[in-house]
């Protein structure tokens, strides 16, 4: 499963991609970015990741603008020392909000969840109807 980590904090981000690889090597953090700006770009220029983990705020501004300029369909986990955004985090195809420090527990169970929600949605079968006997 492929990710990327936008998080502007280079020792974060290089912890947070180490404690990732470590509680399962079968993520692929494909991605280390820093800004709002890199993060659209590479967005755009990229297949879509599995998984993002983001920081809110950046260098250039808070990553809630990187959805104003491109379609994100992936699920967020937002890793954060602010509280007072997980509202509006929420709204954003977040599964969860970490605040900073992350503890590996806390992120061990954010991508469990999300392992979990990647399993139920890929275990639905399109419902197939048959329109013609219908009619």
């Amino acid at each position: 499963m492929n990710l990327i980590i936008i998080e502007d904090e280079s020792i974060a981000a290089r912890r947070l991609k180490k404690m990732v690889q470590e509680l399962d090597p079968a993520f692929n953090v494909i991605a280390l970015l820093d800004s709002i700006e890199k993060s659209v770009k590479w967005l755009q220029d990229n297949p879509g990741p599995d998984l993002i983990l983001l920081d809110i705020e950046l260098v250039d501004g808070q990553s809630f603008e990187i959805f104003s300029q491109v379609e994100v369909q992936c699920p967020v986990i937002f890793t954060t020392a602010y509280d007072e955004y997980a509202i509006k985090a929420f709204k954003i195809n977040s599964i969860d909000y970490l605040l900073k420090p992350i503890q590996e527990k806390e992120l061990a169970q954010s991508l469990q969840k999300f392992r979990n929600l990647k399993k139920v949605f890929a275990d639905k079968q399109p419902v197939q109807v048959n329109f013609e006997a219908l009619l």
